[in-house]
């Protein structure tokens, strides 16, 4: 092995759910197939790495058999790199080392769905599963202020043992409850593989949502995979799709809490602005605001504010270029904005900056972006990226103003941070 071929997989391959699918069923072969289609590792090399012999790999590719032999699972998941859990081995040496170099010490620890998932390896029991909702809760809410590239292997092992509960007979309770947490895993992780500019996956992930939310039955849930849907398209297609979802997901939701039709109707608001139907636009903003006067706690999926409201409202009425409302929007989102969550208050400082420059105020639009800069250093994602490409667009006309050169080099300088 040469000193400049990859240890192992890419992560995008170990996050795919057909790869850990095919993980959680020890399919050595479709694991070997995979590995040659998605990430260039031939049969060759894959023996080199495993230690098996090329023919001894071919062997495998041209099967679907599941393998039993711990010896052979054990040399793949080392040799590729394949984390421990997905192939239903305890945690590999390498992972650990890898943990503690990379990582805070509570990450090596289990979630408590795991610990107690060990308690009842027959079925499994409302408890764990208690645990396991918990748990992808916590990672919803917890998003916003965490890294995706951070959130994607806890979910990844979430989604490894959904997969497990659903390939064994379950009460019709349980596999439901299952159903329902695989939506919204696909959900979640649709959106961090969008923002970490895995777009194929991303769409893979939304499709086996859909599938999931239609076996689960449940209209309010379908409604929030549609609208994280359209999130994830209103940053990689053109605006008429989103559009569709949101107005589906709207339907969908009547009997959603208002929290969730209030979080609803402000992405319509933005994918009609993002269209130019003003109307439209402002008439979807004020059903939001409606739906979260009448609003009770927060709950589950449900943590839509005023706030948040404040900034989606400040970005519909900047695309349709009414900036000086926007802006005072946007000031009001960022004041009300949780400190912790840094991608969000990014994306909105980086709108209120594009105001400012809309409104002629250059240099402050200049220091609101290095604030923008600032806010998503270490934990940026797409719709950040997106909006310092349009930053640099409008400021074409002033490129050679002293403050607008010094930002333009802060971000040639932000290669590792922003792509542009």
């Amino acid at each position: 092995m040469t000193n400049s071929e990859p240890l192992g997989l890419p992560s995008r391959l170990l996050a795919h759910p057909e790869f850990v699918a095919a993980c959680a069923r020890r399919d050595i072969g479709a694991v070997f197939r995979l590995a040659k289609l998605h990430a260039g590792f031939f049969p060759a090399r894959i023996g080199r790495l495993t230690g098996l012999t090329t023919s001894r790999v071919s062997e495998h590719m041209s099967t679907q058999r599941v393998m039993s032999n711990m010896q052979v699972i054990e040399r793949v998941s080392d040799g590729l790199r394949i984390p421990g859990h997905l192939l239903g081995l305890a945690r590999r040496t390498w992972e650990v080392d890898q943990a503690s170099e990379d990582v805070p010490d509570r990450a090596l620890c289990p979630e408590t769905w795991e610990v107690l998932d060990t308690l009842t390896r027959s079925t499994v029991s409302s408890e764990v599963l208690l645990h396991l909702e918990a748990a992808v809760m916590g990672v919803a809410t917890g998003y916003p202020s965490s890294a995706p590239e951070q959130l994607l292997p806890t979910m990844n092992r979430q989604l490894s043992k959904i997969h497990q509960l659903l390939d064994h007979p379950q009460a019709i309770s349980a596999r439901r409850r299952c159903v329902e947490l695989l939506t919204v895993l696909s959900g979640l992780m649709g959106l961090a593989h969008m923002d970490t500019d895995d777009f194929m996956q991303s769409s893979a992930l939304f499709q086996m949502g859909q599938a999931a939310a239609a076996e689960a039955d449940n209209v309010g849930l379908t409604a929030w995979l549609l609208t994280m849907q359209s999130i994830t398209l209103s940053v990689t297609s053109d605006t008429g799709e989103p559009v569709e979802l949101l107005e589906y997901a709207d339907v969908l939701a009547a009997a959603a809490p208002q929290r969730r039709r209030a979080w609803i109707s402000a992405n319509l608001a933005r994918s009609h602005a993002a269209n130019g139907n003003r109307a439209a636009a402002l008439m979807a903003l004020d059903r939001s605001a409606a739906h979260l006067d009448c609003a009770g706690e927060f709950s589950g999926l449900d943590f839509f504010t005023g706030a948040r409201l404040d900034g989606i409202a400040g970005t519909t009425h900047a695309l349709l270029g009414e900036h000086d409302t926007a802006a005072r929007l946007l000031d009001a989102a960022l004041e009300g904005r949780d400190a912790a969550d840094t991608k969000g208050r990014a994306i909105l400082t980086f709108d209120l900056a594009e105001c400012r420059i809309r409104q002629g105020e250059i240099e402050e639009g200049c220091r609101l972006a290095h604030a923008a800069l600032d806010l998503a250093a270490g934990n940026t994602v797409q719709p950040a990226r997106i909006r310092v490409t349009a930053l640099e667009r409008t400021l074409t006309p002033w490129r050679q103003a002293a403050p607008v050169a010094f930002l333009a080099e802060r971000v040639r300088e932000s290669q590792g941070l922003i792509d542009t």
